[in-house]
């Protein structure tokens, strides 16, 4: 299970990371025979101190010259070799211990990076079918989770089963029981590890935490307002804000791994280093008898510095594997379910406005989300600039898909979209969505001023105050904006006690006016209002229909009485296109739909 789990998700997104996981390998194989070559020379260098007779059984592997040094020469030379062996490895596992944090941080980050990549620039149709919990759950959570638990305490354990391996091996082939008797030191061992560095890692753990909300309001809105990202084409823009973020957290990320593993490589180099120095006073002091005893503990020692923390870890990772495995194997379920695919590497976003002068139409257009089961058929309809087109229609009718396929959101199965005779390919449909301003039924207010809530997906420093502040006059929010003493730097209070329903919807209609297009498409954007509010608004929309296109989703009388040309739609069908008088003196059904509207707002 574990290995068909990694297998997986190597292939879903391991692509470039196979070798180096492969050399990470290598790098742990060699950290273990560092730990080898070190542990082995302390015995000689202690046998030599406690009974310089004994260096004649080590003398033959040195080199001539040295062959020809007093026992005593010999071994302080042995005993500075293991000392600068044990600091070389150390300064190595400290290397490997940066690198490898590094690498899991730069995996965690390509990961969130190929998600948020693919909702910014995926097909609508293809974005809209996952929900936006799971979404941000990928986002926020499960790719940084795999990768700093499952794969983290994988390498971990392999790299640490290595080392053990080595020294293990090597104590108990020489001396058995004092290979037994090193593991007793792991408790102590353990104890240091935790307390070393942690104020650093409590001061890493407070800037991650303010860089992950930063990270979680910037998810929010990039999944949250998908539509209104991709109508207004601030893709890229998005997407370097959430690179940068990321960016900060994968180095505080980054940081915290590296403070948190090095601890037990100072911890050991402290005490070899002490361990040595020790060994180098018996020298001046005495050789005694028991010599072999004495060899014996200092291997004890020695291995106790390496096997303690090297045991911890593994039995770390041990017990965490099979939770965090969870967290992969819903990671590779996640790709399989949505079956994601490589983005296109010729997306074009950045296309200038293209204007519109006379009319959009539609011809013969079709669509479908599920193959077989379409939900717009064989639709004709032309909108002049300057019409106030209403769209009416009973709940599944295709209203808001229609407005979808009108915004370029979703592709067309079969027909013609045209803007002023020219057919709407993929290359120009982001050119025509910099002309429309989408209002949907829920703005979501982001926690910022009210002029970068208008100035939604443009850089602070970029924002036009004056045209800010003309919006905000034209949506008839300046009396709200001024009872603030900021006044548009001021950030609105949103839910209980804040925002009104007609005030956030006039908010969204200024950020729909901010980029000055001729287009404005209202998706039910005042069905959840009262009768008064609704009234003010359908009013607001007469004054901007003297110079902008107006599609609107609606049922209710008052805005429908203010379009001049009404889309009746039934069952994904265009029934009729025609003035509110001519449908309801034509149509039963739209006279009855018109009643019902009547009745919701008298009971409001």
């Amino acid at each position: 299970m574990y290995l068909t789990t990694f297998k997986k998700f190597l292939k879903y997104y391991g692509r470039g990371k196979k070798l180096k996981l492969f050399l990470f390998f290598i790098l742990a194989t060699i950290a273990g025979m560092l730990e080898f070559v070190g542990i082995s020379l302390i015995y000689p260098f202690v046998m030599a101190i406690i009974n310089p007779n004994e260096i004649s059984k080590f003398i033959v592997f040195l080199p001539q010259y040295f062959q020809t040094l007093s026992p005593f020469a010999i071994a302080i030379l042995i005993g500075i070799g293991a000392m600068m062996i044990f600091v070389f490895k150390n300064l190595y596992m400290v290397m490997f211990i940066n690198i490898q944090s590094k690498f899991l941080q730069n995996w965690a980050k390509s990961i969130s990076e190929y998600f948020m990549n693919y909702f910014l620039y995926a097909p609508y149709k293809n974005v809209q079918k996952i929900p936006n919990t799971e979404k941000l759950y990928v986002l926020s959570f499960l790719s940084v989770q795999t990768t700093n638990g499952y794969i983290m305490r994988l390498m971990t354990l392999i790299t640490n089963v290595i080392i053990v391996f080595f020294v293990v091996g090597f104590i108990l082939y020489k001396f058995f029981v004092a290979g037994i008797i090193s593991f007793c030191f792991v408790i102590g061992s353990i104890i240091i590890q935790n307390k070393l560095f942690k104020s650093k890692i409590s001061v890493v753990n407070d800037k991650i935490a303010g860089t992950t909300k930063q990270i979680g309001k910037i998810s929010y809105s990039n999944v949250n307002c998908i539509k209104d990202i991709k109508i207004e084409g601030t893709e890229n823009f998005f997407k370097q804000k959430y690179q940068i973020l990321l960016k900060e957290l994968t180095d505080e990320n980054a940081a915290l791994v590296f403070f948190s593993g090095i601890s037990p490589y100072i911890v050991e180099t402290l005490i070899v280093l002490s361990l040595v120095l020790l060994a180098i006073i018996i020298i001046f002091e005495s050789h005694g008898e028991g010599y072999k005893t004495v060899a014996s503990f200092a291997m004890i020692i020695a291995a106790i510095f390496r096997i303690a923390p090297a045991l911890n870890r593994i039995q770390s990772s041990i017990i965490n594997l099979p939770s965090t495995k969870n967290f992969t194997k819903d990671l590779v379920e996640f790709y399989e379910k949505y079956e994601f695919k490589p983005l296109s590497k010729n997306i074009k976003i950045n296309t200038e406005k293209i204007e519109f002068r006379d009319k959009i139409e539609l011809r013969n257009v079709n669509f479908s989300y599920i193959d077989g089961c379409p939900v717009l058929k064989n639709i004709n309809l032309e909108i002049n600039k300057g019409d106030f087109v209403g769209i009416i229609g009973l709940s599944g009718a295709g209203k808001s898909t229609l407005a979808d396929v009108l915004t370029g959101l979703l592709p067309i199965d079969s027909g013609e979209i045209k803007l002023d005779g020219i057919i709407l390919n993929e290359e120009k449909i982001y050119g025509y969505r910099k002309n429309i301003g989408y209002v949907q039924q829920e703005l979501t207010v982001l926690e910022s001023s009210f002029r970068e809530n208008i100035a939604w997906g443009i850089a602070e420093e970029e924002i036009d105050n004056s045209r800010v502040e003309k919006i905000i006059e034209e949506v008839q929010l300046k009396s709200l904006v001024d009872k603030y003493p900021n006044g548009i730097y001021s950030v609105p209070f949103v839910d209980e006690n804040g925002l009104s329903r007609g005030q956030k919807q006039r908010l969204a209609i200024a950020r729909a006016l901010y980029r000055e297009p001729e287009i404005l498409i209202f998706d039910e954007a005042t069905s959840a209002l009262d009768v008064k509010t609704e009234h003010e608004i359908t009013e607001m929309l007469q004054e901007l229909k003297k110079h902008k296109t107006i599609i609107a989703i609606a049922h209710r009388l008052s805005t429908l009485k203010a379009c001049n040309k009404i889309v009746f739609m039934t069952e994904g069908q265009i029934k009729d296109v025609g003035s509110f008088e001519y449908l309801k003196a034509n149509y039963p059904e739209f006279e009855e739909m018109i009643r019902l509207s009547s009745l919701e707002l008298k009971e409001e």
